[in-house]
């Protein structure tokens, strides 16, 4: 990386230490120059700019050392753009002050030349690190107008959480570091920890090489790091943003408001989370069982959503308590973020009975710790529908006392929507599956109890399913008359589909499948209502709504004018990474969960990794944020990086010589003209970074060390972590 005297400045006007505040007002004005260094003797002790002069109008009468600004760093004029950014960074000030050397060894004195300011360093790393093949540009967090590398899993991300460096942490036993990482996009990392649909394994570089059954265990690396923050009770606490008087209302506390919530609250709006159920947590809390995940967890993470600031209105329905029309007169915005609460039951014969019951219904009284009123403790219990909600309402039925349960679809076992591990661990626990069949009527007893669900087959080999989704194409459904049969039971559950239970009525525009019309910004047709989550899209996975209530806020800011956000510094953390080649030997490893024989409750089933075991997943990661570095001074441009590389995924260019370039790389990392000693030859080095493994051969058998591999990112410095006072539970009424 080239030194700090590439984007030296000249030096500002000197001013003496001992003047008034005032004189010095008048000196700054005079000399025309951004700033003055103030000065003792030949010490620079102090920076007074435009920003200090202003200050001084209230009260000028004081010295200059009154309002200067302090300390102002020294660096070498041949110290790295790194060391630069680091000293910047530790001692919280825009500039730094470049000296020179000059006298003999040990008589040597240092003085200063010029400056650097924190945006020159900035952009020029920005320059020296840009990394602009397809599957690692991102720009830069905080709207520096930069790009930094990222790796595909980040890509995939919905969120675009910084997996390749919250993965590296845990690697060194960075456990608090990672998850500080983690939360930077992700308020609900305890969830998505062990819930997480995981798009960014599937496209992650390591199971590209090893198949992708041996993809980088990147969820339960973030489940790890979040329980060992959880364990030490650490919270996060955010700089915020001065309140600027604008009022934004949320409805719906699920993923999708609560970050919406947290992120206009950072921006200094005031904010009001209206939630009709008694507790929040929208479907996290009040839709999935609590042996998938550690409920406490979940309350410690909503609590810091809510101490940022978040004024919660619990069992506040809107549309029924009261109106939208009078929220979008009360506030600057609102945010509609209801999901998609309600189940769907068919409208089958005996769908009316009473103990026929919605998944989503069941679930969300479970979550109250309530049995439903006429579950068959000891009896026979039928869902209807293949998905993860009728894997979530079986496994519930079972651990609440019900003799035998059955999962019934219309997809085949080996199309089955319902996530495969989930559908393992409920057969172990005595989940009997029926496929390939369609619901036909709910069967009542004399007293007009449920006494079975008739079933029809369907013709198996006719049915189709969508290329993208894999979902089952309904029309493609035809019944085998004849087939009819009956699964005796006592109850019967209907997973078979979820709606959005908002009122009709209040104006909000809904598109043919009856969600709300909004576009993926959030913005809808009705000014200053904005909408997001499930309740716009359909149901979907925890991480997309979480990134719906990001892209919310934004909107909504972008809306009502503001222009930053937050007050966050533009830091640049650059990190040397290591060499984790060893990992070769390692395979993915599962977290262990419970035995059968103890997952008969709604204790949570999946069990911790310890130490060695999410070091070693970690070590497993390729470190694809991470990129060459070569030092263009030293660079002979032999070619043995070229030559050793076994993915073929570098080019030694060098004019007039007839080179290899089968790479097909198209991103620059070294372009130098050499000395005498070698000809004056000029070259260029090459790389195609979708080959590239981040191996480290081609560091390794440089014969002049020049190449080295870094990690550039932008640090949110507005989040710092704090010990956690005595947990307590979010906002909840009475049940």
């Amino acid at each position: 990386m080239p030194s700090l005297s590439k984007i030296l400045l000249p030096i500002a006007a000197p001013c003496p230490a001992d003047v008034s505040a005032a004189d010095a007002v008048r000196r700054l004005a005079a000399s025309g120059a951004e700033m003055l260094l103030i000065e003792k003797g030949d010490v620079v002790v102090g920076l007074f700019s435009h920003r200090e002069a202003l200050a001084v109008y209230g009260d000028g009468a004081g010295p200059v050392e009154k309002y200067m600004r302090r300390p102002i760093p020294g660096r070498n004029l041949a110290d790295s753009m790194e060391a630069g950014a680091e000293i910047i960074y530790r001692e919280d000030t825009p500039y730094v002050i470049l000296t020179e050397d000059e006298g003999p060894l040990f008589r040597k004195t240092s003085r200063p030349v010029g400056l650097v300011d924190a945006f020159d360093i900035l952009a020029e790393i920005g320059k020296t690190t840009t990394d602009t093949a397809s599957n690692k540009v991102f720009t830069g967090r905080k709207d520096l107008g930069l790009s930094v590398p990222v790796s595909p899993c980040q890509r995939a991300c919905p969120i675009h959480q910084d997996i390749a460096a919250y993965v590296d942490y845990v690697s060194q036993g960075r456990y608090l570091d990672s998850w500080l990482v983690i939360h930077e996009t992700n308020p609900f990392p305890s969830m998505l920890g062990r819930l997480c649909n995981h798009p960014c394994e599937t496209d992650c570089k390591r199971g590209w090489v090893q198949g992708p059954e041996n993809a980088v265990s990147i969820k339960s690396l973030k489940r790890f790091a979040t329980d060992y923050a959880w364990a030490r009770r650490m919270k996060i606490s955010y700089q915020m943003a001065p309140e600027n008087g604008k009022r934004v209302a949320v409805v719906g506390s699920g993923c999708a408001g609560l970050t919406a919530a947290q992120d206009l609250r950072l921006m200094g709006y005031a904010v009001d989370l209206y939630e009709r159920e008694a507790k929040l947590g929208g479907l996290l809390s009040a839709s999935i069982p609590h042996f998938r995940f550690e409920l406490p967890q979940l309350e410690w993470e909503i609590q810091m959503i809510i101490d940022t600031g978040v004024n919660v209105l619990l069992n506040k329905n809107v549309g029924k308590d009261v109106k939208l029309e009078q929220l979008l007169a009360d506030y600057d915005s609102v945010f509609v973020s209801v999901g998609m609460m309600t189940g769907r039951i068919l409208p089958v014969p005996g769908s009316d009975l009473p103990e026929v019951i919605s998944a989503m219904e069941f679930l969300r009284i479970r979550s109250y710790d309530i049995v439903p009123d006429n579950f068959p403790k000891g009896g026979d219990v039928v869902v209807i529908g293949g998905g993860a909600v009728a894997t979530d309402a079986a496994q519930t039925s079972i651990k609440t006392g019900a003799r035998k349960v059955w999962m019934v679809s219309i997809e085949p076992a080996d199309r089955l929507p319902a996530f495969g591990n989930e559908l393992v661990e409920a057969r172990e626990i005595g989940l009997q599956l029926h496929t390939g069949v369609i619901v036909n009527a709910i069967k009542a007893d004399s007293r007009g109890h449920v006494s079975g669900v008739e079933f029809i087959r369907v013709d198996e080999s006719k049915l189709q399913f969508d290329p993208e989704s894999g979902k089952l194409l309904i029309n493609s459904v035809q019944k085998l008359p004849g087939t009819e049969h009956v699964i005796p039971c006592r109850y019967a559950i209907f997973a078979s589909g979820q709606i959005m239970d908002f009122p009709q009525d209040q104006g909000v525009p809904l598109t043919p499948r009856k969600l709300i019309d909004a576009n993926t910004g959030g913005y809808t047709s009705v000014s200053k209502l904005f909408a997001g989550g499930d309740c716009v899209q359909g149901p979907s996975f925890i991480v997309d709504a979480v990134a719906w209530g990001h892209r919310a806020a934004r909107s909504i800011n972008e809306f009502l004018g503001a222009s930053v956000p937050r007050d966050a510094k533009p830091l640049t953390v650059i990190e040397t990474t290591d060499d984790h080649r060893e990992a070769d030997y390692y395979l993915r490893e599962e977290p262990p969960i419970l035995p059968a024989e103890k997952r008969m409750d709604m204790s949570p089933v999946e069990l911790p990794w310890n130490d060695e075991q999410a070091i070693t997943a970690a070590l497993r990661c390729f470190q694809c944020d991470t990129v060459h570095h070569v030092d263009e001074s030293t660079c002979i441009l032999c070619g043995a990086c070229d030559d050793v590389c076994p993915e073929k995924a570098l080019d030694v260019v060098v004019s007039g010589e007839p080179r290899d370039t089968s790479s097909g790389g198209f991103v620059e990392i070294c372009n130098t003209v050499l000395g005498e000693d070698f000809g004056g030859k000029s070259g260029k080095i090459l790389v195609n970074y979708d080959r590239c493994t981040n191996c480290r051969i081609c560091e390794d058998h440089c014969p002049v060390n020049c190449i080295t591999f870094q990690r550039v990112r932008f640090r949110d410095d507005t989040m710092q972590m704090i010990p956690l006072t005595p947990v307590a539970a979010p906002a909840r009424a009475s049940k």
